[in-house]
């Protein structure tokens, strides 16, 4: 690994922010963590890019202590987006590997966030001409004025998914990275089995709350039998659905203690899925700042493993204010970083008025996301280029000088 120059440790108001981070049997070099975000910058095989390597080892340059890149699906049926990673096989492990020595050289924990879809599986545009896994085969509207719905998935197909998310587990720690988050929010598949609004079933795998439970310990179980005691298991965990008759905040708490307990070191609460965002109840809670530092809190009051929020905490002020006073161990950071990746180190350095904030009344990054996301924030040559990697802004670069 090549030299990596210290964040300043100065007595500022945002010293909480800068402070080493244990995770599992890793150390983070600060509490900010680059939270998962589909940037889509993979190719249409689901292999790793250049582009990909560059713009997570550019998040690490700018000074997170924890880069956890977006989604990766655990398998073709778990895939989402048409660009979207693969970790199924051992021909994924070159690409695999130059991101995590990427992410490395820059003084990063390096973690993949692994996924199965579930009844969001991809491409939308045929969706009924594929097997779409779900707990339970509830219909729900895919997209406006379009109601599809999802096979439930067999006890068979359910082995087999929990083996594949420790085989790509297995295969993430084979290519160096040193940990994974188990994505278990947002309706995605495991989430889907925790709801009692999807999961329907009437077996061992649904019912009661032991029941929908249960796929996501096996899988947290599976990811830890199959890797080694340093390697970090984290879990992306849906808080709370936030709609009637579905998953509850009191629900993650009674979960997070048997999370520990199935080898987790850190969890990850992210409130409401893609569908239950879009409820009148819910209007404007993702514009909230700190809007998942709440259920966090309660989580980390509920376990004694460190848990990350996230949501609206762009504010270097925000930031500091949810650890020192919000009950959680880090902090993290999805579009602010996509928009700066030197967040932390001007945040470090004092530098607020050089951090460059998201402009957007409708998010170009995700309006763009299916092909590879970019920002209106950025400088014009990086606009051009496509993604924000290495030589696209002076301030990395003299960090590194």
């Amino acid at each position: 690994m090549t030299s990596v120059p210290e964040l300043r440790k100065n007595d500022t108001v945002f010293a909480s922010l800068f402070t080493p981070l244990r995770l599992g049997r890793r150390t983070a070099r600060n509490r900010i963590v680059h939270a998962p975000m589909s940037v889509c910058y993979g190719d249409a095989e689901g292999f790793v890019t250049r582009p990909q390597v560059e713009h997570y080892a550019r998040r690490a340059q700018g000074g997170a202590g924890t880069v956890i890149t977006e989604n990766f699906a655990v398998n073709v049926s778990g895939r989402q987006m048409p660009l979207q990673n693969l970790v199924d096989s051992e021909e994924r492990l070159p690409g695999l590997r130059r991101l995590a020595d990427e992410i490395h050289r820059h003084g990063a924990l390096a973690m993949v966030q692994l996924v199965h879809a579930g009844r969001y599986a991809g491409p939308w545009d045929v969706y009924e001409s594929r097997r779409r896994l779900a707990p339970s085969a509830v219909p729900f509207e895919l997209t406006a004025g379009r109601t599809v719905t999802p096979q439930e998935i067999t006890p068979e197909e359910i082995e087999e998914t929990i083996e594949a998310f420790g085989r790509a587990a297995e295969l993430c720690e084979r290519a160096g990275f040193d940990g994974v988050d188990v994505h278990a929010a947002q309706g995605f598949l495991i989430s889907g089995f925790l709801s009692p609004r999807t999961n329907r079933r009437t077996d061992d795998w649904g019912g009661d709350f032991d029941g929908r439970v249960r796929f996501a310990l096996e899988v947290v179980r599976e990811v830890v039998r199959r890797t080694g005691p340093d390697f970090v298991v984290g879990v992306h965990l849906m808080s709370d659905e936030r709609v009637e008759g579905g998953w509850t905040l009191d629900d993650s708490v009674r979960l997070a203690p048997l999370l520990e307990a199935a080898g987790a070191d850190f969890l990850f609460g992210v409130p409401t899925t893609f569908e239950t965002m879009r409820l009148p109840a819910n209007d404007g809670l993702m514009g909230r700042r700190g809007y998942a530092v709440a259920d966090n809190a309660a989580l980390s009051l509920a376990t004694r493993l460190p848990v990350v929020a996230g949501g609206g905490l762009g504010d270097p002020s925000a930031a500091a204010h949810a650890l020192e006073r919000g009950h959680v161990s880090a902090i993290a950071l999805a579009r602010p970083l996509f928009t700066d990746p030197d967040w932390p180190r001007k945040v470090s350095d004092g530098a607020l008025d050089a951090v460059r904030t998201c402009s957007c009344e409708t998010a170009r990054c995700l309006r763009t996301q299916l092909t590879g996301a970019v920002c209106e924030s950025w400088p014009a040559e990086t606009v051009e280029r496509g993604y924000f990697g290495y030589g696209n802004d002076s301030y990395g670069e003299r960090a590194h000088s």
